[in-house]
């Protein structure tokens, strides 16, 4: 199929919050072929490139793109058995749950704690995609790219990927430049449930072996009910991080919020936001205008309808300014801004 090139595409129906410009230009990429093209399209007619996988964990600015974007589209699942190890190779532009489902149904483990979140698999590595006690860099073992500068097809690693929580060095200046073309997943025949995070373990706590097909399902239910459904209702998911901090600053909030849960990590300790935006600011549900926090789970920004990626960022602006005027944490977006 020869590759088209679009001018002037609404970017809006393409992203899970359901708001944003005008793409300059415009092209689905479905394979290795076409990137090239575009690439050498964009190369030849000084535009710059701005690549778009699910959608489901960005903000795109009322103004538009310019340049070209890329929408990843490019499909494909194989997999190999080596004794009870399974090496699956999966398009970027394959939808994440989809996989996740098949590989439930196979019996492979590895993902079926990152069931229901949007978006393809190429975004997995960019965000290091976790949820419920698994991240990507449990389970990813290398990444298939297209350096856009060099016009390169490489192959990175795990440790090359840089992963870190919600981030990976796709992210980075020079990462940004890369496009993903497949994933590389290591799961595996031997049952490994992990259902340790607290909402898992809550519902599995009499259960010595759970199935896979139980575990999907348990995370589905919690999904539904923290999340609103993305098909119907404007949202990237969780917008903001959950906040890393020092111990030293841990206790001293532990001492202002003694019922605050956390989480150690290697470079900190890990704040819940949500707790926070809930039971200290009391923003559980808040509304300005068309956009909001969801009435249950206050870490999830909301589109009501109609509302421009303007009023969305000035909303997460203040809500930032509202946790460090109370707290001194400094939050981060989870989802990206794309101007």
């Amino acid at each position: 199929m020869a590759l088209r090139i679009q001018k002037e595409v609404i970017l809006a129906s393409y992203t899970t919050l359901q708001c944003g410009g005008k793409a300059e230009y415009f092209a689905q990429i479905t394979t290795s072929e076409e990137l090239v093209e575009a690439v050498m399209f964009a190369h030849n007619n000084n535009l710059s490139l701005t690549i778009l996988a699910g959608g489901s964990n960005v903000l795109i600015s009322d103004e538009g793109v310019r340049g070209l974007v890329l929408l990843n589209c490019i499909q494909g699942i194989s997999y190999e058995i080596h004794d009870k190890e399974v090496i699956a190779r999966v398009g970027g532009g394959v939808v994440l749950d989809t996989f996740i489902n098949e590989t439930v149904d196979r019996n492979y483990w590895g993902l079926e704690n990152l069931s229901g979140i949007p978006g393809t698999v190429g975004a997995v590595p960019i965000q290091n995609v976790g949820a419920y006690g698994v991240e990507a860099k449990d389970v990813v073992v290398e990444v298939s790219v297209y350096n856009t500068r060099t016009g390169v097809f490489e192959i990175l690693n795990r440790e090359e990927c840089a992963f870190e929580y919600r981030n990976s060095f796709f992210k980075t200046s020079v990462g940004k430049g890369y496009y993903i073309c497949s994933v590389t997943f290591r799961l595996s025949q031997i049952p490994i449930p992990r259902v340790t995070y607290k909402d898992l373990a809550q519902q599995f706590s009499m259960q010595e072996s759970p199935s896979i097909e139980s575990i999907r399902n348990a995370v589905l239910t919690i999904r539904k009910g923290k999340f609103p459904d993305w098909h119907i209702v404007g949202t990237a998911g969780s917008f903001f991080k959950n906040p890393i901090i020092s111990e030293k600053e841990y206790d001293r909030l532990s001492a202002l919020f003694p019922n605050m849960s956390s989480y150690k990590e290697k470079n900190g300790v890990k704040i819940p936001l949500g707790w926070v935006l809930e039971h200290v600011l009391n923003l559980k549900g808040y509304r300005e205008g068309r956009v909001g926090l969801y009435e249950k789970q206050a870490l999830v920004l909301i589109n009501h309808g109609g509302a421009s990626s303007n009023e969305i960022k000035t909303f997460a602006e203040k809500i930032r300014a509202r946790v460090f005027e109370t707290t001194k944490i400094l939050v981060e977006f989870e989802a990206v801004c794309i101007e």
